[in-house]
This record gives structure tokens, C-alpha cells and sequence, in this order.
């Protein structure tokens, strides 16, 4: 049993008859549908009928005062007071046509879900209030999700907004049981004062109400379809649910009108944005009619009171939108009626007008404008999607056995991870499979986290540019996910379709993670990528029972090799590139990932390929699987060895945003793959790495949805922290000079100034030095130092042909790096952690001030003649 205890103010609101209200229940009164049930005063049933006819009043009087709190929650809306309620009596009227079939045990269960329907959108309707909305799970994801830059009370208004409408259809079941505590007397006060008829009918009731907001599909599923009259009420006043919830469906739409936002109100509550808009294409509107050039009186005809001006285009369309839905609700309910009984069908079968919006602005009028459909069409979606979702937006010539892996485990990873917060203790994990056929290879992809439903996976996952983690589909499928700790990889929502550029066939079996094989659906792309695949309520054959999502893939020839291998290129002319097995492949592939994977070829047993890397401790065996040590030469497995032990997380909290070392020697000349660059923990390429700034992995936000990397995922500030304890750890190992240049590099690679903690390489007329920045900026004070510059780019030379500038002390550049920089800002070196801005930092350190001039044509490069900066310390 629920108590609700409110104010006395609230209890007098409640259960008081105002004049105004009393006056109102005429309009119902005047209605056939209660003239011809609950109206009637003469006849054989005269008591039963007043029994219905005073608990429907006083039931009315008390949902009146709920209501009139909605405008309070949530001041943006249109009216939802007690005129609301009883206008549907009279749209629900004139939708259902005179003589309809309707008893009045059935009018009172109409009466009272019309009541309920929308009362829930008010705090008073909830235990605990405003304060027990604010701590379901709808509220805090919804709270959640919104950006940060959001103000507070911005925030919170739009997180009550969305909670209210959210709940209010499913609170709506409950408030016939719902008791409201007087707070002098202790008194449990409802809704439905008749216990009799609270008991039996209430259950009923707030089904109906709560069904306005489900599917048109699940009416008839989910409530009965007949149920018998009460005892001691006529047998013949039997009731049918699921024509009474078509009639509050298609009464509930039709309501609108300039009653529902009328002029004065609209002025005492300023609203803005989406909510003006909804607003004005009401205001504008007359009450719905027939259209009385029909005969058949069938037909419902929305007209404007004047016209809507260019400024209310917004407004127009939304009217017409909405009319659009109404006719689309009434057809829908007329089917379903039809399919029950032919003559529980309404008389109003369509809407005129919804044709096309030139027809509708006859009705629905513009001034100074004329609406027309313009709408961005598309003639080939199968050719727009695989065109942005295959290699037009991965690049021709892409990996595409690489780019498949590797979104199709991103989702996989994504499921486990929900599954870990809707489940204690969870772990997870992926299991990939590569079968070789006389019909080609075929990949299999199956991991057991949350799996689909149907809704998801005819939704979400066929909505291109929709990512399910992102959509309203999320709230209702995972309460509370969104404001827990976890966090998508997927946010583009077109990743799946990777798949269709490099398999012909493509099959998709799901289920719930809790569900059983009779929950499991199958979405199959028998000819690639097709707006119409086959949809089956059947488990394949090799459907795991400890698998929640299975995704088969037959593979177009040429995608791997015909030995099953796979080969990665090291993008360097001259270069060559390497054939490695798939299953240490995909190992590099999910290098940084926080889900376990597994691999089987054939028929044979799974091998764990990768361990989150945060469970595992064996870092050496970690880095050679992602450098590919077996395939390469043995001074690879050397380094791993001496190295691996420098390896630190770039942690924030339990947060990994890296697992890296910083590299102090020349590795990239033949791109050894000792390091990979990840998004959301996934290689945003395993081509062409090598080992020049880091060995390990670094994560990076995504610059777009084709996995190129843009900053780092981690602050600054987690980044000093780990670059800090590297170059503590180096002073340890006493690295030599040379080491200390390369750590110039690399340090400003990461953002981190290297002023104080390495050493330059120099040239000067005796031959070649190494001195720490502050000694170079004091022989700036007696030598002109220079930097050999390309002549069109603001950036050192690196293939400078030129070994020494007599008289001079040359900055000699070991690779390149944004640590070559010699960009200015006004009047000094724009990057201050360069070669040049440690430079002139020192200089000035020293009382000195720097001096640049540039001196034109001092050697030859590579790309023609080079230049110099020249830089000297002056007073």
C-alpha cells in the first residue's frame, strides 16, 4: 500500500467542489456518449447508474486538483487542466459518431483513464514528490546526458521535463491505488472513493490511461480483450478495453486547440524554443469539426482562426505534423477495431487535408507564405550508406578486414561493458572465430553482454547516424545506465555499416542478455547492404546459449589472404611489410581494449588473444604481441626486453588513458610498430606505426568518426604526471646525451617542456656538441646560433644538405617533431616548448633579450635552397 502525504492546502484543493468546476462537467454532460451511458436518469437501472454517475463526479473533482498542479511541474506545456480532460469527452464524441456502442460501465472506465492519463505529470502524483522524481533512474540519466556547459537550474528544469513525461504514463497505473494521507485526521484519501469499484475497475482504469503512450501494437497485447461486467451491474455492460483505450488514443491526439493555449496565459508564461512552437501552432487553432463537405460525415477538418506568418513557419509545421498523427493514430485505431469488430470501428475515418501541406494550408492557413514539400530526398539510401558508412569515409585502399574487426568488437565491447552495470561481478568477454569454406571465409563476432531486443535491433541498429547508447531507446531498455559510470565507445552510429564493404552476406542474432532462445531474432543481409533484410524470431543453429549477440559475416574475396593471413604495411618506401596470423592481428587491434578477447580458426579451441590490460601484469609478452616481435628482426624483441619495465599507466583515477614509455632512441626509421594510437582503447590504425615518441599505447579523442585521432584523451595535467615519473626513471638508467636529445623530442610530443631535463645537438667549426639549453643560450651571447629553415614553411629543415655554418653554432635536428617549430606570434616564438622557445626562454633567464634575423639562402635541401635563423643574445 502507498501513502502520499501533502499539505492541507492540497487536501482542501482536492477534495472541495469549486464553482468553476462544477459548472465545467457540463460540457460532458452534453456529450452523447453521456447522454446515452452515464447521463441516462430514467429506466431499469436508475441505481447502478447513479452509483457510476456520483463516483465519476467525485472522482473527476479530485483528478481536477492533481492536474492543476502539471502547470506548476512543468509551466512550458500546454494546458493539461480539468477542461482538457472533459474536451476529450467531446472529441472522443465526435470521433466515435452518434449511436456508438458504448455502456456505462464502460463510460465510467473511459471517464476515468481520460482523469488519469496525464495526472502523473505533476510532482504531487509521486512518493516523496519533486525529491522522488529527482531520484529515479530516468531523472539522473537524463541529468546525465545533458552537456556540462548547461546552467544548473537550466539543467535540473530540463531533467524534471524529461523524468515527467518519461513516468507519468506508467505512475498513471498506480494512482487508483494511491492514497493520499490527510495530515490532521491520518485519513487514506483516493482517488476513487467507491472501494468497490476501486477494486475491481481501478487496475482497468490506469492500464487504459497508462496506454495512450505504448504502441498502438501492444494495446491489443496487453490488455484483455473483454472483461465481464461487476456483480450486481447488468451482464450486456460488459467491458472492452482495447476499444476504450482507441478511443482515448485518438481523443487524446485530436484535443488540440486554442484552448489548450490561450492568449492571456501565453502571456503571463513566457516560453521559448520548441515549447513557443507547440504553443503557437495551438494557439491558432479552432476546435476540430467534421468537414461538412463530406456526407458520410467521416472525415475531421483543423482549421486556423488567421493566418500563420513567415516567423510561425516553425509553429505551421508543427500543426501540421500533428494532424499528420492524428490521422495516422485514427486509421491505426479503425484497424485494430476492425480486427476485433467491424462495428466498434469510429465513424471519423480520416483527416482532411494531410495529403500534402498545399492542402493543408487551405484549412490551416499561412499568410506571406506557402508551405511546400521540400524536403531533402534520397534517391539511393543503400548507395548513401555504404558510400558514408564503407570506404569513402575510411579511405580507399583501407584495412577493411582491420576497419570490420575492429567496430564489431567496439560494439561488443560496448555491450559487455552496459552488462557489467546492470550486473554485479560481470566480466565478459569476446570470442571471434574464422571459418574457411568452399564459399570463402566467414567471420564470426559473438559476445555475451547485453544483447539486442527486437525494438534495438530493427531500431537503433538499422538507423543510420544513431548510435542506440545515445538514443531515448536507451532509458526504457537499461534504466540507470546512463547515469552510471559507463561510457560508449560507439557514437557515431555508423559503424556497423563498416561491414557491408567487405561481406557479401551479413546475419545478426540477438538476444537479451536475461532472455531465452525464444527471444533470440535474426536480422540477415543475404545480398549485402539492403534497405529490406530478413527478419526471423528463431535461433541459429550455431547460437551459443551463453551468447547474447552473434554477428556472422560472409567475406568478400580478397579481404585476407588466401593462407588466412593478414598483412601489415609499414608505409616507408623501400619498406618491408609483414604477414602476420588474424589472431595477432585482431591481438593488436584491441591492444588497449578493457574486455577480454578470444580467438578459434575453425573448428579449434578459442585462445585468449588479448586480457584487459589493467588485469594483466606481463607487460613484456603485451608489448611484443603489439609490436609483432616474431615477425621481425631479434633487436625488436631486444628493445621490448630492456624497455618494457619503463612502461606507466597515463592514468586519471582507475581511468587509463595509456600504457607507455618515452622514447629516447631513434625507432622510427623502419617503423617497428613498438607503439599504437588508440580510440576509446581500439588502434585507430595498425599500419605504419613506430616507436619515435612512445612504446606502449596512448589513447586519443576522435576527430571524426573514421577513427583519426585528435587530442589526447587524458588532461594535461595526468600527462605531466606521467612524463614527470618517465624522466625520473631515465635519471636513474643515467642515459647518455644523445638519449636526452631524442627525450627533447618526445617530451614536446607529449606538451612537456624539456627545457631543464635534455640536451641539443650541435654543430659548430670544431665539430659536434651536446649542451643543455641554458649553455647553448650563453654562447648566444658571443655566437650567432642558427636554424636552418625551409624557405616556404616556418618549421626547421630536416633534409638540409648543409653540416656546419662557419663562424656560426648550428642547431642540428635529429628527426621531425612540432619540436622544430620555428613559428612566431607576435614577435616570439609561438610554440615556448620548441628548440627555439627553450632557447629564448633561457636567453632571457640570463638578462638578455633574443635577437632574430633571417638570412636568405646559406645551403642547399633536399627541396631546394634552405635559410637561416639566426638568434643572438643582446642587451
Amino acid at each position: 500500500m502507498s501513502y502520499i502525504f501533502v499539505s492541507l492546502k492540497l487536501i482542501v484543493a482536492m477534495f472541495s467542489y469549486f464553482e468553476g468546476v462544477l459548472l465545467s462537467i457540463e460540457r460532458v454532460e452534453r456529450t452523447s456518449l453521456w447522454k446515452c451511458t452515464l447521463g441516462q436518469r430514467d429506466g431499469e437501472y436508475t441505481k447502478e447508474l447513479e452509483r457510476l454517475r456520483s463516483s465519476y463526479i467525485n472522482f473527476r473533482d479530485k483528478s481536477s486538483a492533481l492536474v492543476s498542479k502539471i502547470s506548476e511541474s512543468l509551466p512550458g506545456l500546454t494546458q493539461h487542466d480539468v477542461s482538457h480532460l472533459d474536451a476529450l469527452w467531446e472529441t472522443a464524441d465526435l470521433i466515435c459518431g452518434e449511436n456508438y456502442e458504448l455502456n456505462p460501465l464502460e463510460a465510467y472506465v473511459f471517464g476515468g483513464a481520460v482523469l488519469l492519463h496525464d495526472s502523473a505529470l505533476c510532482f504531487e502524483a509521486y512518493d516523496n514528490g519533486v525529491n522522488g522524481v529527482r531520484a529515479t533512474k530516468i531523472w539522473k540519466d537524463t541529468y546525465a546526458s545533458l552537456s556540462a556547459g548547461i546552467d544548473v537550474d537550466e539543467a535540473t528544469k530540463i531533467a524534471d521535463f524529461a523524468a515527467l513525461r518519461h513516468l507519468h504514463a506508467h505512475q498513471a497505473e498506480r494512482l487508483t491505488e494511491k492514497n493520499w494521507l490527510d495530515p490532521e485526521s491520518g485519513a487514506a484519501l483516493y482517488l476513487i472513493e467507491d472501494n468497490s469499484l476501486r477494486k475491481h475497475l481501478g487496475e482497468i482504469i490506469g492500464k487504459i490511461a497508462a496506454s495512450h503512450h505504448w504502441p498502438i501494437e501492444e494495446v491489443e497485447s496487453k490488455l484483455p480483450s473483454q472483461i465481464n461486467a461487476l456483480a450486481g451491474f447488468p451482464r450486456p455492460w460488459r467491458i472492452d478495453p482495447v476499444k476504450i483505450a482507441c478511443m482515448l488514443r485518438c481523443a487524446d491526439a485530436a484535443h488540440i486547440d486554442n484552448e489548450r493555449a490561450p492568449d492571456f496565459l501565453h502571456a503571463l508564461i513566457k516560453r521559448r524554443g520548441v515549447s513557443f512552437a507547440h504553443w503557437k501552432a495551438q494557439n491558432k487553432l479552432a476546435a476540430v469539426d467534421i468537414d461538412q463537405t463530406d456526407s458520410s460525415g467521416s472525415t475531421l477538418l483543423f482549421t486556423s482562426t488567421h493566418g500563420f506568418l513567415e516567423s510561425e513557419s516553425d509553429a505551421w509545421w508543427i500543426a501540421y505534423d500533428t494532424v499528420c498523427m492524428i490521422e495516422k493514430e485514427i486509421r491505426s485505431c479503425n484497424a485494430l477495431l476492425e480486427s476485433k469488430r467491424s462495428e466498434a470501428q469510429f465513424r471519423v475515418k480520416r483527416v482532411r487535408g494531410v495529403e500534402s501541406p498545399e492542402l493543408m494550408s487551405k484549412h490551416i492557413q499561412t499568410e506571406g507564405w506557402n508551405p511546400c514539400v521540400a524536403e531533402v530526398h534520397v534517391g539511393n539510401i543503400e548507395n548513401l550508406v555504404s558510400t558514408l558508412g564503407g570506404e569513402k569515409l575510411y579511405g580507399e585502399g583501407c584495412d577493411k578486414f582491420e576497419v570490420i574487426v575492429r567496430e564489431l568488437i567496439q560494439n561488443a565491447r560496448d555491450s559487455i561493458q552496459a552488462r557489467r552495470q546492470v550486473e554485479d561481478g560481470f566480466l565478459g568477454k569476446v570470442l571471434i572465430r574464422l571459418e574457411s569454406t568452399v564459399e570463402g571465409y566467414f567471420l564470426y563476432v559473438e559476445d555475451n553482454g547485453v544483447g539486442m531486443s527486437k525494438r534495438v535491433l530493427t531500431g537503433p541498429l538499422l538507423d543510420f547516424g544513431t548510435s542506440f547508447w545515445t538514443s531515448s531507446l536507451v532509458h526504457s531498455e537499461f534504466p540507470g545506465l546512463r547515469s552510471s559510470k559507463f561510457k560508449s565507445s560507439g557514437k557515431f552510429g555508423i559503424g556497423f555499416y563498416s561491414v557491408f564493404m567487405g561481406a557479401d552476406e551479413v546475419f545478426i542474432s540477438s538476444k537479451p542478455w536475461n532472455g531465452g532462445a525464444s527471444d533470440v531474432w535474426q536480422l540477415n543481409f543475404k545480398n549485402g547492404l539492403s534497405l529490406r533484410p530478413l527478419l526471423k524470431n528463431k535461433q541459429p543453429q550455431d547460437f551459443k546459449t551463453d551468447v547474447s549477440t552473434q554477428i556472422k559475416l560472409r567475406l568478400k574475396p580478397n579481404v585476407l589472404k588466401e593462407n588466412g593471413m593478414v598483412e601489415v604495411k609499414r608505409n616507408t618506401v623501400g619498406s618491408e611489410n609483414l604477414l602476420v596470423n588474424v589472431g595477432d592481428f585482431i591481438a593488436s587491434i584491441c591492444a588497449a581494449l578493457d574486455v577480454s578477447v578470444f580467438f578459434a580458426m575453425g573448428g579449434g579451441e578459442y585462445n585468449e588473444v588479448h586480457q584487459d590490460i589493467l588485469n594483466s601484469n606481463c607487460y613484456e609478452s603485451w608489448l611484443k604481441k603489439l609490436s609483432y616481435a616474431e615477425y621481425q628482426s631479434k633487436d625488436v624483441s631486444e628493445y621490448v626486453r630492456f624497455n618494457y619495465n619503463r612502461l606507466r599507466p597515463i592514468a586519471e583515477g582507475d581511468h587509463w588513458h595509456g600504457l607507455a614509455a618515452i622514447s629516447v632512441t631513434p625507432t622510427s626509421s623502419n617503423q617497428n610498430f613498438l607503439s599504437i594510437k588508440t580510440v576509446d582503447k581500439l588502434s585507430s590504425s595498425v599500419h605504419g606505426r613506430s616507436g619515435e615518441d612512445f612504446v606502449g599505447f596512448v589513447n586519443y579523442l576522435p576527430k571524426s568518426a573514421k577513427r583519426e585521432i585528435s587530442e589526447f584523451s587524458a588532461s594535461q595535467d595526468a600527462i605531466d604526471s606521467w612524463a614527470k615519473e618517465q624522466v625520473e626513471i631515465l635519471n636513474e638508467l643515467k642515459i647518455n646525451p644523445i638519449e636526452r636529445c631524442f627525450l627533447a623530442y618526445s617530451l614536446a610530443y607529449f606538451k612537456v617542456d624539456p627545457i631543464n631535463v635534455s640536451n641539443v645537438l650541435i654543430v659548430r667549426d670544431e665539430g659536434f656538441g651536446f649542451l643543455t639549453f641554458k649553455e647553448l643560450a650563453s654562447m648566444s651571447v658571443k655566437k650567432e646560433i642558427v636554424f636552418v629553415k625551409t624557405p616556404d614553411m616556418d618549421h626547421m629543415d630536416i633534409y638540409t644538405k648543409i653540416n656546419s655554418v662557419p663562424g656560426k653554432v648550428m642547431f642540428k635536428p635529429l628527426r621531425n617533431s612540432s619540436f622544430l617549430s620555428l613559428k612566431f606570434k607576435n614577435g616570439s616564438p609561438e610554440n615556448e616548448i620548441s628548440a627555439l622557445g627553450c632557447l629564448c626562454r633561457e636567453i632571457v633567464k640570463l638578462g638578455f633579450k633574443p635577437s632574430f634575423r633571417i638570412e636568405k639562402s646559406i645551403g642547399d635541401s633536399a627541396f631546394g635552397h634552405c635559410d637561416g635563423l639566426i638568434v643572438t643574445a643582446v642587451d
